[in-house]
């Protein structure tokens, strides 16, 4: 039985835009957005324009094959934020 909450987009959101406004840092936000499901929401949006650029930087990080703020930057850059407020309104 899986009792973990579902994803919140609007949590992923804020926890995003902390990152984006300087208030949090790299590896705390990573860690945050990892707890919140981000890899599962993406998951469920891969027919949308970004998800998959998302994703491969997703899993960069996740192999260590990068660091988090160069993640965060690539989520940014492929449309994390716009995915995320759409997936709010739902």
């Amino acid at each position: 039985m899986d009792e973990r909450p579902p994803p919140s987009a609007a949590k992923l959101l804020t926890q995003f835009e902390d990152w984006s406004s300087g208030t949090e840092m790299p590896g705390r936000t990573m860690s945050y957005l990892k707890t919140g499901y981000l890899p599962d929401v993406l998951a469920e949006q891969t027919s949308i324009d970004g998800v998959e650029d998302m994703l491969t930087a997703w899993q960069d990080w996740e192999a260590g094959t990068t660091n988090p703020e160069a993640v965060l930057v690539a989520l940014r850059d492929a449309g994390l934020e716009s995915l995320l407020v759409a997936l709010a309104k739902d």
